[in-house]
């Protein structure tokens, strides 16, 4: 009898430990939903869009279904497997291998597209996906797919921002004002007209040089304002679980290289800056400057040179000498000065400090070498960060991404705009360094293929050798190609950087490659931006425009051609009690069921898909 009592006593504290733990879970789950509808993170607070410059929409919160199955309801998990994965663009193998094992509940994909949807509909009716359900969730879009995907970055399943702008501006975006329930939105200082065009100019050149990748920013010289990030090979993230960690990597702030001789512009004007050289001083080059082991080579012998002669030419030997002008640790305070060795402080994560070696670590070659761009890694995002000092008169300004923040109601809470850092030359070096740089745009300058008429450019190319990571030395190979530029001369306005990575084309020399696609891209950008070119012509215009309303096609005997137009065009079908619409996605109409030209008639189903 006691044995029984002991065992009822057992069952008993073992129920009382279960309804406890249970409630534990049941408080903690409650306290976990409590946070997560502070933080947005399938909440009661919408995630807040993305936006350029202009108002472009780059990440929206969306109503996007998940795919999954009810094991037990599902006889044939190959059959199911062979029809569903195509509908998904995943393999038979991945979706087989969620059907099998499994006794419950599957997810077999998470916010999936309104086409995808619609595809997993149609096998649902045809009887060959028994099992396989759709269930609202709340989901993240990026209408430009690819574009800018380093920079807007992606949100996890959970709802958390991961990378990018979605990760750095997370609490901006989550933070609701008046009980609205919309988190504020963020607009960036990029131009999608302007990333357009550099992101067509850089695919073309990875394509045609063969290289491992290329880099294009444009910054406005007057605020640091980033108007274009092209940065290829880039991702979509709509679809970041299909690329690895290196496919996701933002290049421009954390791919840490040899700049070569585009530094020059830096050394120089330290060197200037220090008082170890003037504009007038001279340099008797030989090509070759034999007080490095190795030795340093210019690519001809280029006689005496004076100051801007060391730009203009590129000379590396005029470099090493007027680095033996200055003391080492001075150089390398004002390298600091131009904040290479220091991140930016740009709104993106995962930015590298790039590398500078401390002066008492230093060998004989380390000031000669670094003097032409070598021995220092640095990024792209450093170094038209540090060109900002000459389009400044001497002032060095951290470089934006965020442009403002602004509510769900349109109220503006938050300007970023132009930030000085410290002044790191004075003025007067500032525009030494700048003539010098518009002297290489000269007919004996290596950047002449960027002479553009009626304006003056300052520029500087460079060719790079890299590291061959196999043998540790530098490659005959591999060079980094670039140029930067800034414009116009008497009141700058851009600053471009164009760095081509390893191209294995006939030409690899900054010069011959870089500069004349940053020619061409200006060709563009000075129409644009409404840059003032000598000989133009300045037509007075009234400051009002007119903006042509949107006309919606008329839907009567048969069904228009929706494609292209914008959802809020399409509301007024919403009215019509003759027909049933269904608005899929956001955006502008890509795709649209039944297709035009289909005869009307009353209780026709319209499916309109947006992306």
């Amino acid at each position: 009898m006691g044995r029984f009592i002991a065992v009822f006593v057992l069952i008993g504290v073992a129920l009382v430990l279960l309804v406890f733990r249970f409630g534990t879970i049941m408080l903690g789950e409650s306290e976990r939903s409590k946070q997560l509808s502070t933080s947005g993170a399938g909440g009661t607070v919408e995630r807040g869009p993305i936006l350029d410059r202009n108002g472009r929409i780059l990440a929206i919160q969306t109503q996007l279904d998940t795919v999954w199955a009810w094991r037990p309801e599902i006889d044939d998990p190959a059959g199911v497997a062979a029809a569903l994965a195509p509908a998904l663009g995943l393999s038979v193998a991945d979706v087989r291998g969620k059907l099998d094992g499994r006794t419950g509940s599957v997810t077999i994909k998470r916010t999936i597209s309104p086409s995808e949807s619609a595809a997993v509909r149609i096998l649902q009716e045809e009887g060959r996906a028994d099992g396989v359900r759709l269930r609202q969730d709340v989901g993240r879009s990026y209408p430009e797919r690819s574009s800018l995907g380093s920079v807007i970055g992606f949100v996890g399943d959970d709802g958390e921002g991961l990378s990018g702008i979605e990760y750095t501006m997370e609490p901006w975006l989550l933070q609701t004002d008046g009980g609205l329930g919309y988190g504020n939105q963020v607009f960036l200082t990029i131009d999608m007209n302007i990333q357009y065009e550099s992101e067509r100019l850089a695919q073309r050149a990875l394509a045609e040089h063969q290289a491992d990748s290329v880099v294009l920013l444009t910054m406005d010289a007057d605020t640091g304002d980033i108007l274009g990030y092209a940065s290829l090979p880039t991702f979509d993230p709509n679809r970041f679980l299909e690329y690895s960690d290196a496919e996701r990597r933002n290049r421009p702030i954390s791919e840490v290289y040899e700049p070569g001789s585009v530094f020059k512009i830096f050394s120089v004007g330290s060197f200037l800056q220090l008082g170890g050289i003037t504009e007038n001083s001279l340099f008797a080059t030989t090509g070759v400057y034999d007080r490095a082991d190795p030795p340093i080579h210019d690519l001809a012998n280029y006689g005496t040179v004076d100051t801007p002669g060391i730009i203009r030419l590129s000379s590396n030997v005029g470099a090493a000498l007027a680095s033996e002008s200055v003391d080492g640790r001075a150089f390398y305070n004002m390298l600091k000065l131009f904040n290479f060795g220091e991140e930016t402080g740009i709104e993106l994560n995962g930015e590298e400090r790039g590398l500078i070696a401390r002066p008492e670590d230093w060998s004989s070659r380390t000031q000669p070498t670094l003097a032409i761009g070598q021995e220092i890694g640095v990024t792209a995002i450093q170094l038209i960060s540090g060109a900002s000092v000459y389009a400044n008169r001497g002032v060095l300004l951290k470089p934006n991404i965020i442009d403002k923040i602004v509510t769900a109601d349109g109220r503006i809470i938050r300007n970023y705009g132009r930030t000085p850092v410290r002044e790191v030359v004075s003025t007067e070096v500032a525009a030494t360094v700048l003539a010098a740089m518009e002297s290489a745009v000269r007919d004996d300058g290596t950047a002449r293929r960027l002479r553009y008429e009626g304006l003056r450019i300052a520029a500087k190319t460079g060719t790079a050798e890299t590291i061959d990571p196999e043998t540790g030395t530098y490659s005959d190979e591999a060079f980094l190609a670039s140029t930067l530029a800034i414009l116009p001369v008497d009141n700058p306005r851009l600053i471009v950087y164009v760095a081509i990575d390893h191209p294995r084309g006939a030409e690899f020399y900054g010069g011959r490659i870089a500069a004349p696609l940053v020619r061409e891209y200006l060709d563009f950008l000075v129409p644009y931006l409404g840059i003032p070119v000598d000989g133009d012509t300045s037509i007075a215009r009234p400051g009002r425009i007119t903006v042509q309303p949107i006309i919606l096609p008329p839907l009567k005997e048969t069904v228009p051609d929706y494609t292209g137009l914008p959802k809020r065009a399409l509301l007024p079908l919403l009215t019509r009690t003759d027909l049933t619409v269904t608005l899929d996605g956001y955006g502008w109409v890509v795709s649209q069921d039944p297709p035009p030209g289909t005869p009307f008639s009353p209780g026709l189903a319209l499916r309109l898909e947006f992306q």
